[in-house]
């Protein structure tokens, strides 16, 4: 089986737009827009919407008004930019944040299942992009900068509330 590093390399190599779904422990699916990475979820990890609330920069009420009117159309992002919530560098930063620590969380499981579904976008929109280049020597200095829980993930890479995203 080939492993995720692999499978997303040549992914991006080749310049695909779609979603990488990945089974087993812990999970999760990583969005390409011509090959980068523009957003990933995992059960493993707090997603865009958590950690924008958990840090105290939107409101829950801020954040699921942005959700609901930009889930449809894949715009979830610009809402949040066009309403004035966010500059465009602080969510790009938030959105790369996020996508470094689910890819993280992933890239430990060598042997998961994978899925490419091309064409399929995620519903926050394209705000930032993420080589895979790039991920790996983060990946790298996470591993040896933090203890592995007992579940062998990140022990600070846990979702913490129910909220969408």
């Amino acid at each position: 089986m080939i492993s995720l590093s692999h499978r997303l390399t040549a992914l991006a190599e080749a310049g695909r737009t779609g979603a990488l779904h990945i089974g087993g422990t812990p999970g999760g699916t990583v969005y390409l827009v011509a090959g980068r990475i523009t957003h990933a979820e995992s059960p493993a990890c707090p997603g865009i919407g958590e950690r924008l609330i958990g840090s105290g920069r939107l409101s829950a009420a801020q954040w699921q008004a942005a959700y609901d009117a930009g889930h449809d159309g894949r715009q979830v992002g610009r809402v949040l930019l066009r309403d004035g919530h966010l500059g465009h560098h602080e969510l790009a930063c938030r959105v790369v944040a996020t996508i470094t620590a689910v890819t993280h969380a992933l890239l430990q499981a060598d042997d998961a299942p994978m899925l490419f579904v091309a064409g399929e976008r995620h519903w926050f929109g394209t705000i930032a992009e993420a080589d895979l280049g790039n991920l790996g020597p983060e990946t790298a200095r996470r591993l040896l900068a933090r203890p592995l829980s007992h579940g062998g993930r990140p022990a600070r890479c846990r979702r913490r509330s129910p909220v969408p995203g």
